[in-house]
C-alpha cells in the first residue's frame, strides 16, 4: 500500500467534509507550530476527531502532508490557466500575470519543507501545466501548430526552476524584480522562437 496515498477516498457527504476538516486542521497546526511539532495526534485533536478516525482516511503525517502538496499544487496549476486564458488582457500581460502568480504560489510551497509529492504525481501536474503552456504559445502564434512541444518545456522547467532558487534564497524580500527579469527572459527565448 502506498504510504502516501490516502487509505481510502470519501464517498459520502460526512466523509469528505471530515477529510476537508482534517485538512484545515492540517493547515492550522503547521501555521501555529514548528513543521518538527506536526503530528497526526495536534491535527486530529485540532480537527476535533478521534486519531482513529483521521487513520481511517490517512496512514501517517506524511500521507496528510501530500494531500496538501498535491492539492495546492492542482490550485496553483488552475489559477495560471485562468490567468494564461485572459481574454480580457494581451497575450503579454496573460504571461507576465501568470509568471507573477507562479512565483508566488510556488515560492509558498516551500516554506514548508514538505515535498513528498511521489514522482507519477508530480509527473502528472508538470503534463498539465506543459500542456497548458503549449496550447497558449499555439493559441497565440508564438509557435506554429506543427511544431513540438520543446517551447513549452523549456519554459515549465526555466520557471519552476528560477521560482524554486529564488523562493528558497532566505534574502530575497520582494520578488517583483525577480518576475520582472524572469518575465523579460521569457519573452526573449518565445521571440527568438
Amino acid at each position: 500500500m502506498d504510504k502516501l496515498k490516502p487509505r481510502k477516498e470519501p464517498k459520502q457527504n460526512r466523509s469528505k467534509i471530515m477529510v476537508s476538516n482534517i485538512l484545515e486542521a492540517a493547515i492550522r497546526v503547521l501555521k501555529e507550530s514548528p513543521f518538527d511539532k506536526f503530528t497526526t495526534n495536534r491535527v486530529a485533536e485540532k480537527a476535533g476527531i478521534s486519531v482513529g478516525s483521521l487513520y481511517q482516511y490517512f496512514p501517517n503525517k506524511q500521507s496528510i502532508l501530500f494531500e496538501l502538496e498535491r492539492q495546492a499544487v492542482n490550485r496553483m496549476i488552475e489559477g495560471v490557466d485562468l490567468l494564461l486564458f485572459d481574454d480580457r488582457h494581451l497575450p503579454e500581460e496573460r504571461m507576465y500575470k501568470a509568471i507573477d502568480y507562479f512565483f508566488t504560489t510556488e515560492s509558498s510551497l516551500y516554506k514548508i519543507p514538505f515535498s513528498a509529492n511521489p514522482p507519477s504525481e508530480y509527473n502528472l501536474q508538470v503534463k498539465k501545466i506543459k500542456r497548458s503552456m503549449d496550447f497558449f504559445l499555439r493559441s497565440n502564434n508564438y509557435i506554429d501548430q506543427d511544431s513540438d512541444d520543446f517551447l513549452s518545456d523549456y519554459l515549465i522547467t526555466f520557471l519552476a526552476g528560477v521560482a524554486e532558487k529564488v523562493s528558497l534564497k532566505k534574502d530575497v524580500k520582494d520578488l517583483k524584480p525577480w518576475i520582472e527579469t524572469t518575465f523579460n527572459t521569457v519573452m526573449q527565448v518565445i521571440d527568438r522562437n
